[in-house]
């Protein structure tokens, strides 16, 4: 894979599949037993972490107990042999970019568990490296401060923009921060993508799965070429193969309140943090639609729904596999999908 400078990297994966690994690897912690690692044009393969130009933060960072807050934000200049005065600057930068400008005299043990990331955080950009490594860096902080502690890195990054590569668990983390995700499954890096044409075009049924994209309708491949469920028929350009077959697609793939579309029926108004979605019974499935202004939003209400085809992947299923995840190569219902497989351009 390839980060450029001042790209935002998010890497996600079921637990286990070697995301944490992976960037210990990058970061020097891991040696990997073959390939070639360079950051800003310089092999750093079997260079000692602290000669590659990286910082790396750990999913439950530590502070050194025995110094006050803006010391251990200082501590990784004053290794590096910065000026006093520069120190001085650097260092009030990241504590306010952190929201702790006021907590500079403050021994770790005074502090919160939310605050402490936060001194970790600073003190993890103090340095400004070519290439900065973060493992799950939200997963201690409640909702609020997430968002605000989100918005600080990403303002901050914006300062000098070192290659950030993030692993996070947490979609919504991924997409909020990435210019491109990548998908670790089973030690593999299976896909990278923007996060639009991850969640729109999957490159297998497995990620689908991960990902929790909401609809998956089974049906079957024709010799003719066209998809057909109870949801009615769709036509597959490119070469699949006859047989079983799934079509996954987010809730934005499905349009309510259109004439001509098929019959269903609001069975729930799903609530979410930051936006609403019906559930549908129609032709006997069960649909999570994204809810709009000509949507039905009443349990009980009838309407009809029509796919946009233009965001429907379609996975060949082998014999037996309806209930498991599948590694059969996606397409769009009206183009081949170009998602990049096995790494960065």
């Amino acid at each position: 894979m390839q980060v450029e400078p001042g790209e935002r990297f998010v890497l996600v994966g079921p637990s286990g599949a070697g995301k944490s690994t992976l960037l210990r690897a990058i970061a020097g912690f891991v040696i990997p037993d073959s390939g070639e690692l360079k950051i800003a044009g310089r092999n750093v393969t079997a260079l000692p972490p602290e000669k590659r130009g990286a910082v790396y933060m750990h999913q439950t960072p530590v502070l050194f107990p025995h110094l006050a807050v803006f010391d251990n934000v200082a501590f990784p200049l004053r290794v590096r042999g910065l000026p006093a005065g520069e120190t001085r600057e650097r260092v009030s930068a990241a504590l306010d970019a952190m929201q702790m400008g006021d907590f500079g005299n403050r021994m770790p043990k005074t502090l919160s568990g939310g605050q402490r990331h936060r001194v970790a955080l600073a003190r993890a950009i103090v340095a400004r490296p070519a290439l900065l490594l973060l493992d799950e860096p939200f997963s201690a902080l409640d909702p609020a401060l997430k968002r605000d502690i989100r918005a600080a890195l990403l303002a901050a990054h914006s300062q000098y923009d070192p290659g950030l590569v993030v692993v996070t668990h947490d979609f919504g983390d991924a997409v909020g921060i990435a210019d491109r995700i990548g998908v670790i499954i089973g030690g593999e890096l299976v896909q990278v993508a923007s996060p639009a044409e991850l969640f729109s075009r999957p490159v297998s049924l497995e990620v689908a799965r991960f990902l929790n994209i909401a609809n998956e309708v089974h049906g079957h491949i024709d010799g003719a070429g066209n998809f057909s469920s109870p949801l009615g028929n769709l036509p597959v350009i490119g070469a699949l193969p006859a047989g079983p077959a799934a079509a996954v697609f987010t809730p934005a793939a499905v349009l309510v309140g259109v004439e001509g579309g098929t019959m269903a029926r609001v069975t729930e108004v799903r609530i979410h943090p930051a936006h609403t979605t019906l559930i549908l019974s129609a032709a006997g499935e069960t649909l999570e639609a994204a809810c709009t202004a000509n949507g039905s939003s009443g349990v009980g209400d009838q309407t009809s729904v029509v796919l946009d085809r233009e965001r429907i992947a379609i996975f060949p299923l082998s014999a037996g596999q309806s209930g498991s995840s599948s590694g059969g190569r996606a397409l769009s219902v009206n183009s081949a999908l170009d998602a990049q497989v096995g790494g960065a351009p």
